[in-house]
């Protein structure tokens, strides 16, 4: 096993199961509302299927990279269990460690498929089988329908060697996905000591594809059987990628089901020891005189790597299996052998188990991927200094979707017959955009760009008005210059508290106040604005970008905002540092600013995967926020906070204290009556930043 998987999905606790019987729906009769465990089941749930989704985008990034084509990876939902030419399916067990890099490597495998394969070809294999290999198979009672499977089985095996030594060679860097791959279906022990063994030996169909399977293998013998030797010569697998047409790979597998049928004898029903196979036909393998010319006629096959995907599938029973005994391996271990070779057939007939996700599952994976969501993992060095390894998971949602907000993936949103709530809301809103178009068109003159000549300079450029001046003995300055008065772009980030201390007075402000400069920004040309909200969902923060200017239509925020209710607790520093790995950098031509507003100080309880419990909060909790500030200062931004009371006083002197531990000389207090100095200041700011 590669450790691939390690450096993607390192800082995560991957190997966590999640049982689908759990009934997301237990609920307190009482007051209609999740219990604490039911919560943070639900939260566990939901940090399952982010995992998921983020594996998927990789494992998507992975296959559009190798193959240059925009090739859908999805979760199999259905009886799928290979490509069909146009979409790569995945199992749902891939965020097991264990899983990844074997997941990664089969849908390499199957991506490259659709890139190179052609599928319209495979379906009419049996078709098109050339006459001289049916007249070899009717000597032997075999049916025309097991030699079309076969030629098609072997067509398989032609392609992918064609397609994975092309891969391995051709994309170094995902080598390490090929080799978990078929180490997990055909590099093990137990198929080298049969390869070693005398089984397999007798010329048969099962011998024969059990052999012609693992001749990538370092212990296959091409003495093994008779014309092994030839199919070997035909492959000539250190120059596979001369066939360089699917009609060129179709003819060699031929010729190989060919040399297959041209070889076999009749099956006897009772096992025998292995027969001689000097004089077996023209693939006599007397003709290699010594173990050694195998690696001469294998070249570098060694580095090529196997796999295969069809539709059609063989069944063994159809053909007497006799593929002789050996003294020397127990019955138990043939049974071993025997499994691993119908694993390797699975693999062949395309038969590879692929979890299912369910519908349920399905319709939140859809609704997690279109909303962009991360667990990004912080407070490592926090938990270290309580005695704890690992990390806490924060939930980081880059866009926030219409369809997330009315999911139970999302912590803030309203109840659904909560009426009263939204009405209030929708109120807020339409007042904030009332507020700011006013404010925006105030701001109009952001838009403005100034330009004064100055004329009759000693340098600069030639003015051509001037220049019948020059020749008189009178000194003559015909050069002028250009100021442009402009103002300077201007980059916001306001990171809202959403904790339950909101709920009043204050979110229905606060929620008025963002509206209003959403809409004023939205009016003015080189003003971006983002909003974000930090809360807490069962055992992980929460932190979900509302609003980017950037990207986002203003009708987001008047269609959307009215939904949100600020709930749970407040793991403040926790999303800060989570929300590093989304801000962008402020540039030297760029005002950027970190507003904060919030009511209180850091307090969250985290349990970690042993159930030890942590509560993130007092001195650790304001020393860890004060970090993650200064590192965002460190970024370039200038930080604005504010503390929101509704209490005249501003709040206990103590929470005050608390405040200016974390954000310093730029804490502001300011009772909730008066979110309008937010925005004075706000104006001033954008006022002032004039670049000349």
């Amino acid at each position: 096993m590669s450790n691939y998987s390690d450096f993607w999905l390192k800082g995560n606790n991957y190997d966590w199961d999640w049982e689908d019987e759990l009934d997301l729906a237990i609920a307190d009769d009482a007051n209609n509302t999740l219990n604490d465990d039911v919560e943070d089941r639900v939260s566990e749930n939901t940090s399952r299927l982010i995992r998921m989704s983020s594996a998927r985008r990789a494992i998507s990034n992975y296959v559009s990279i190798l193959t240059n084509q925009n090739i859908p990876v999805v979760f199999n939902d259905s009886a799928v269990n290979c490509t069909d030419g146009k979409v790569v399916y995945i199992s749902s067990d891939i965020t097991k460690k264990d899983n990844f890099d074997v997941a990664v490597g089969l849908a390499l495998h199957e991506g490259s498929h659709v890139k190179y394969s052609d599928f319209e070809m495979f379906k009419t294999v049996w078709m098109n089988v050339p006459r001289d290999i049916y007249n070899y198979s009717e000597k032997l009672n075999i049916s025309k329908d097991i030699v079309g499977k076969t030629s098609q089985q072997i067509l398989n095996y032609v392609e992918d060697r064609y397609i994975d030594y092309t891969v391995h060679n051709s994309a170094p860097g995902y080598r390490g996905y090929y080799d978990a791959l078929y180490d997990e279906y055909f590099n093990n022990k137990v198929i080298s000591d049969a390869l070693k063994s005398d089984l397999y030996r007798t010329p048969s169909i099962d011998s024969y594809m059990f052999r012609i399977i693992n001749l990538t293998n370092p212990d296959t013998s091409l003495k093994a059987l008779p014309g092994l030797y030839d199919i070997a010569c035909e492959l000539n697998l250190s120059n596979i990628r001369r066939l360089t047409t699917p009609k060129d790979r179709l003819d060699i597998a031929y010729k190989i089901s060919e040399i297959v049928f041209k070889n076999i004898t009749e099956h006897k029903t009772d096992n025998v020891q292995s027969q001689s196979t000097d004089g077996e036909g023209e693939g006599d393998s007397s003709a290699v005189e010594d173990e050694s010319a195998d690696a001469t006629i294998l070249g570098t096959a060694s580095d090529v790597l196997g796999g295969m995907e069809s539709t059609v599938t063989t069944d063994s029973s159809d053909v007497t299996s006799n593929i002789g005994s050996d003294s020397n391996i127990s019955k138990s271990k043939q049974t071993k052998i025997a499994k691993s070779f119908d694993k390797q057939k699975d693999f062949l007939a395309g038969k590879i188990k692929k979890k299912k996700v369910s519908r349920r599952e399905k319709t939140l994976l859809d609704v997690l991927e279109k909303s962009k969501i991360d667990l990004v993992p912080v407070a490592s060095d926090v938990l270290k200094n309580n005695g704890i390894v690992g990390n806490v998971e924060c939930i980081l949602v880059k866009n926030m979707t219409k369809e997330l907000i009315l999911s139970d993936e999302f912590p803030m949103s309203i109840a659904k017959d909560d009426i009263g709530a939204r009405t209030m809301l929708q109120k807020n809103v339409d007042d904030g955009i009332v507020l700011g178009a006013k404010l925006g068109r105030r701001l109009q003159i952001r838009n403005e760009i100034n330009v004064d000549k100055f004329t009759r300079r000693n340098s600069g450029k030639i003015d051509k008005r001037l220049m019948h001046e020059l020749g008189f003995e009178t000194d003559s300055n015909i050069f002028y210059n250009t100021f442009v008065t402009k103002y300077k772009k201007i980059n916001f980030h306001i990171s809202v508290d959403a904790s339950a201390s909101m709920q009043g007075k204050k979110w229905n402000r606060t929620i008025k106040l963002c509206v209003a400069l959403a809409k004023a920004t939205s009016m003015i040309d080189n003003v971006d604005l983002t909003i974000s909200f930090r809360t807490s969902m069962g055992n992980s923060p929460y932190i979900v970008v509302a609003y980017d200017s950037k990207v986002d239509k203003f009708s987001k925020i008047k269609n959307m905002f009215s939904y949100l209710l600020p709930t749970n607790t407040t793991p403040e520093g926790l999303c800060f540092e989570a929300l590093l790995r989304y801000l962008p950098k402020a540039s030297n031509n760029t005002n950027s600013y970190f507003v904060n507003i919030s009511d209180g100080e850091p307090c969250f309880n985290y349990h970690s995967t042993g159930g030890i419990g942590f509560s993130y909060n007092g001195t650790t909790a304001l020393n860890h926020t004060r970090t993650q500030v200064n590192k965002i200062r460190e970024t370039g931004y200038n930080i604005i906070s504010y503390f929101v009371t509704e209490y005249e006083g501003f709040g206990a002197e103590t929470l005050r204290t608390n405040f200016r531990t974390m954000y310093g000389v730029d804490s502001n207090f300011i009772n909730v009556e008066n979110l309008n100095q937010i925005v004075k200041t706000i104006n001033k700011k954008m006022m002032d930043s004039i670049d000349i």
